[in-house]
């Protein structure tokens, strides 16, 4: 009977460390076994809002597009020189001039160049032959009023230094 006795405390031991070990494991059970991160899914819109002056696209996106070229072809005058005078020709946002008129010190010039025209804002280069035998190079840049009728540019020449030119569409 010793032996049952040391049986029953054998079993009751045993039965002990495994409720030990199962708190142990139920109360730990997240450390063990812990959960895989899910990251929550990104917040987006119901629908998607368009660019300005944006076009649908058929994957949901939005073209947007270029900005509508100024016309500056035609002819032209400054007008605080209004000799002077200048002949645009434009194609998109390229264009080609020639330009004629009489410096303030009174030699004339003739000049050719070419430029582009983005949104507002013009940039061009030339070269000018003057009625005394010089030659200049140069190039501006500037704007272009919205409609198209007046450019003001700032040029530098490396005969005549950096200088204001205006115009005016007729």
């Amino acid at each position: 009977m010793a032996e049952s006795g040391s049986n029953a405390t054998i079993i009751a031991t045993v039965i002990t460390v495994i409720g030990s070990v199962a708190v142990a494991v139920i109360s730990n059970w997240d450390k063990i076994f812990p959960k895989p991160q899910v990251s929550p899914p990104p917040v987006t819109s119901a629908a998607p809002q368009p660019a300005p002056n944006g076009i649908p696209l058929a994957n949901g996106n939005f073209e947007v597009p270029p900005p509508a070229v100024i016309d500056i072809s035609g002819t032209w005058y400054n007008p605080s020189a209004p000799a002077n005078g200048s002949r645009i020709v434009q194609q998109n946002s390229g264009f080609q001039f020639s330009s004629w008129g009489m410096l303030p010190q009174g030699i004339g010039y003739e000049s050719k160049g070419s430029g582009t025209v983005v949104a507002q804002n013009i940039s061009y280069n030339y070269f000018a032959q003057y009625q005394n035998g010089w030659t200049s190079q140069g190039n501006c840049s500037g704007t272009v009023s919205s409609d198209g009728n007046q450019i003001t540019a700032t040029c530098s020449d490396n005969v005549l230094g950096t200088f204001v030119s205006a115009g005016i569409k007729q």
